[in-house]
């Protein structure tokens, strides 16, 4: 039986790590003070989510895991301030904003869909008197700035995704009826673990499911580029599937004369901490516009892992992974992350 240490260990991912430099980046920015919860959110606030991920990031990595994130939630903080309070603009107060309706809740600007506002955080300067917010959002590497731009639903895989994904499952279901019997996710891991020769073969089915995913989400975005020709809004689908793949549109508070930013912080191949900002909004433009101008430039390449290389002119300029939720669930949800190359 895993004892409680051993649980945390193994449940500090990519994610909560995420989580965790969100909340220390929120801190240092707000004068070493918790991050704000924007009235009414339900749920965990940001002070209970800190205690709790200081104790996993503890449990997995101990006291110098700890400091290193502090480090990078730190340099993140002091280069945002830097951006921030310029022109006589000062921070008021930070809020963490990673849940749905949380920028509505902080702003009063609505958003429909989480995916169009990506901010973590968001920073509320002051300028004689008048108030602006600032939408953050915030990755974190330990050694390279060509982290994930987003992360999306089947919704965004392909118009045959969500099929090929339930059938997938059924074809697990069939072979392995045993767990059938399982009444959630720990069940599943917890037979998963029991039975490690016949997970290592859904592994392997769910590799060829990836793979043939990928390959059919490539075929239908280069047959929407064709039919483009004829059919201009299927080029409109293509460009705006690759807003979110590359998170590269602005957010609904610049549209409402806010701010809005994508924020990296990484250690350099030297081992010097860096960080880097971005306006998704305006730093990608060039790219739609080549391919709206040259359609036959555009390819979209699938690979045997599960990827999609979107090209233009031969070069890669991001990237689609098809991807499981998690590889210890024999009945994990498909999904997939963007990334800028």
């Amino acid at each position: 039986m895993l004892n409680f240490n051993n649980f945390l260990l193994l449940e500090f991912g990519n994610d909560e790590k995420g989580k965790f430099h969100e909340l220390l980046t929120g801190y240092y920015l707000h004068g070493q003070k918790h991050v704000k919860d924007p009235k009414g959110r339900p749920g965990e606030s940001a002070k209970d989510a800190h205690d709790r991920y200081h104790q996993m990031a503890h449990a997995h990595g101990g006291q110098d895991f700890v400091d290193q994130a502090h480090a990078k939630g730190k340099a993140a903080a002091d280069d945002l301030r830097k951006r921030l309070e310029r022109d006589g603009h000062k921070i008021k107060h930070v809020h963490w904003s990673s849940k749905d309706g949380d920028v509505q809740r902080v702003t009063g600007i609505k958003v429909d869909r989480q995916k169009d506002d990506a901010s973590d955080i968001i920073a509320t300067t002051v300028k004689n008197g008048k108030e602006t917010h600032h939408g953050i959002s915030l990755k974190v590497s330990d050694n390279t700035l060509k982290v994930p731009s987003s992360s999306l639903g089947q919704q965004s895989s392909g118009r045959k995704t969500q099929k090929l994904s339930q059938d997938h499952k059924s074809k697990i279901l069939d072979i392995f009826p045993d767990l059938k019997n399982a009444k959630n996710k720990e069940d599943r891991k917890a037979w998963a673990k029991a039975n490690p020769e016949a997970h290592d073969e859904i592994k392997q089915m769910n590799r060829e499911a990836l793979a043939d995913t990928a390959k059919k989400h490539a075929r239908e975005l280069n047959a929407r580029m064709r039919l483009s020709k004829k059919q201009p809004q299927h080029m409109d689908h293509v460009i705006n599937h690759l807003r979110d793949v590359m998170g590269a549109k602005s957010a609904p508070m610049q549209k409402a004369g806010h701010g809005y930013m994508k924020h990296t912080t990484y250690r350099s191949k030297a081992g010097k901490m860096s960080t880097a900002s971005s306006d998704p909004g305006k730093d990608y433009e060039h790219i739609f516009k080549n391919i709206r101008n040259n359609p036959h430039k555009f390819k979209a390449v699938h690979t045997s892992g599960g990827s999609v290389n979107y090209q233009y002119d031969g070069k890669t300029f991001a990237s689609q992974a098809h991807k499981f939720d998690s590889q210890s669930d024999p009945l994990s949800t498909m999904k997939s992350a963007g990334r800028i190359s």
